[in-house]
Formats: C-alpha cells, structure tokens, sequence
C-alpha cells in the first residue's frame, strides 16, 4: 500500500519539480493508501492517543463540556463536534458520559476508513468543517500535530524551506529558498536548526473562528509555547519512533509538536478569547481527576476487604493506566487551549489553579 503513495509522491515531483512538505504528508498521511486511509490508533494499531488509556479522560473532559454547555444557558440540542474523530473512541466515551445532555453529536474525519467506523455510532459524520456551530462546543484531540506543515531549516542568511525532491527513484531533502509568506510564519532559527511551520494548524484555526458563531473549543496536542521549534519532525510506527520520515511513505504517521504561541496569537487575531495553553496534567486535575482517583482507591480497599481480589486487582491497574494521563514526562505534557467567542466567560474548570 506504501509504494502506492510513493508512486503518487514521485508523479507529483515529476510534475512539477521539488514538492513541500505539506504536498508530501498530504500524499503520506492522506492521499490514496495513506496512513489515515485505516484508523491507525489503538493498542493492535501504531499509537495509542489519551481515550485509549483510560475512559476516565473522556468521562473528565465531558465534565468540563458540561460546565460550557451551562455557560451556554443548556441549549437544547447542544451541538458538539469532534474534529479528526478517528476510530471514534473518544465519541464513545462522551456521549456515554453526556447521556443526560442533549448533545448533537457530529464527527469530523479526512479517512474514509474513519468515516465507516464513526458511522456505527448514532451521530452525524461529515469530511470536513463545514457547517456553523452556535451555542455548542467543538474539540480536537491530538489532531493538529497532523495537519500538514511546512519544513524549515535554519542558514547563515536566514531560513531555507526544505523540499521534498528525487534522486533517480529515491526521495530526497533538498534546500530551497523561503517565500516571504512562510519565512515570516517561521521562528527564530541558529543555523542548522529546523522547525515545522504548521500552516495547515493555523487554517484550521481559522475554520474553527469561521464556524463557531458562539461557543467554545478544546484544542488539545503536543507541543509548546517558547515560540521556537516546539518539537522534532518524527513518524510513529507500530508505537516506535521513526526518524526518517521519507523512508516508506504512507507507512508511518507524521508530526511534529504544534507552536502553540503562533496558534493563540492567530486565535486573538480571528477574534476569539484565548485561555492556555496549560498542561494536561493541570486541565485533568482541575476537572476532577485527584477525586476519581480517591473514589477509584476506596472502591479498591472495599473490594479487598470483601475478598474480591481479583475485582480490586482490575480497578488497581485501571488507576495505573489513568495516571499515565497526568503523567509530567508523558501525556501528562500534552497541552490545552482554550477558546471562545467574545463575551462568554470561561468555565470554572479553564482555571486550572483550582485544584480539587
């Protein structure tokens, strides 16, 4: 299936000379035999995202939806969207935890493999973000680390773009000259060093201001806020890190952490409020996270004393795979911003030093 897209990667360079790297993730990762064709997430798949861990991070992050939609004034439906739904597990484990709300649920996702998943599920499920959002709630997991993004590297007189070229049949980085556009877009480079330049993050920023006539979105994903280089571009394969992504295209996922500093400030310029970034760790914590935890070890020192061994035994490393989630050196790290249209206030959970 890989050699499909590189046959497709090869054609477009033949066609028209050294491809960018948003081209090159648009073939890998989305094009005909692509990464994404198949939801490949999940413990039997290449990575596994926070829903996958443990149902508590879609039970916790419903709370605080909850808490937008009384902001809202609990309309009735209230629209929630989910863009890059995936296999939809995270669909699953808000509507579970919503059962009680009167949510409209709607799934965004490129694959089409995707699509037919979520499409077991009782929601709409579209292929883009298309239509208005009022008086709801949107949300992105660990999607826009993925959306396609431009290669910079760092020279003597200022950056440099790398292409995506041919060497006979071999795929190859070649240094080309940076357009006006993407040299002011990227960050302060030493020589040598490189950075993605996440453009199609920033479009999607500005869909998310486009559709959401009032309301909130949660976008959560890897990276940072020092305004430089907030990660290395990098594959995942069969839960591995891959460092070079040109080897066998459509094969292995591709990301880089997301430059959060560069996505608030397109937020304020799109007239949105911006709360955040803040860590996971803080947003699970603020939304209850010490709470279940209690709950979750009482009802594992109950079940002891009852002589259910192997019951406590579950619930013990339920609790284990659930502190991965706020987890400092991992999930824990991944990042949450927060927005909204002019003149709602924030949720009380968006304050994340109110510790439970």
């Amino acid at each position: 299936m890989s050699e499909e897209v590189a046959a497709h990667i090869r054609d477009a360079i033949r066609d028209h000379g050294p491809i960018a790297f948003d081209e090159f993730m648009e073939h890998a990762l989305y094009g005909p035999g692509g990464f994404y064709e198949e939801p490949p997430v999940g413990r039997d798949g290449h990575f596994i995202t926070s829903p996958h861990v443990h149902p508590v991070f879609g039970a916790l992050l419903a709370s605080g939806l909850r808490a937008a939609w009384g902001q809202l004034g609990r309309p009735d439906p209230f629209p929630l969207v989910e863009v890059g739904a995936g296999d939809g597990t995270l669909a699953r484990q808000l509507l579970e935890a919503l059962i009680d709300v009167p949510v409209r649920y709607a799934a965004v996702e490129r694959s089409s493999g995707g699509r037919a998943r979520l499409a077991e599920l009782p929601i709409r499920v579209a292929s883009r973000l298309d239509e208005p959002v009022e008086n709801g709630c949107l949300v992105a997991n660990e999607l826009l680390d993925n959306l396609p993004f431009r290669w910079v590297r760092g020279a003597a007189a200022g950056p440099v773009e790398v292409r995506i070229d041919l060497s006979g049949n071999r795929l190859i980085r070649v240094d080309t000259p940076c357009d006006d556009d993407l040299a002011a877009l990227a960050p302060s480079l030493g020589p040598g060093e490189e950075a993605a330049v996440p453009i199609g993050a920033l479009s999607f920023l500005d869909d998310v201001a486009s559709v959401l006539g009032r309301g909130y979105a949660v976008l959560i994903d890897y990276g940072d806020t020092a305004g430089g280089s907030p990660g290395e571009i990098h594959g995942y394969r069969d839960h591995g890190v891959i460092e070079d992504v040109l080897d066998d295209p459509g094969s292995a996922d591709i990301t880089a952490g997301v430059d959060f500093a560069e996505l608030a400030r397109r937020a304020l310029a799109r007239g949105l409020a911006v709360r955040g970034p803040v860590t996971q760790r803080d947003a699970l914590l603020s939304l209850g996270f010490r709470t279940w935890t209690e709950q979750e070890r009482r009802r594992q020192a109950d079940l002891m004393a009852s002589g259910a061994g192997a019951e406590a035994a579950r619930i013990w490393g339920g609790r284990s795979r659930a502190s991965l989630l706020v987890d400092p050196a991992g999930l824990g790290h991944l990042r949450w911003l927060l927005l909204a249209t002019p003149g709602l206030a924030w949720p009380a959970w968006a304050n994340t030093d109110r510790k439970p």
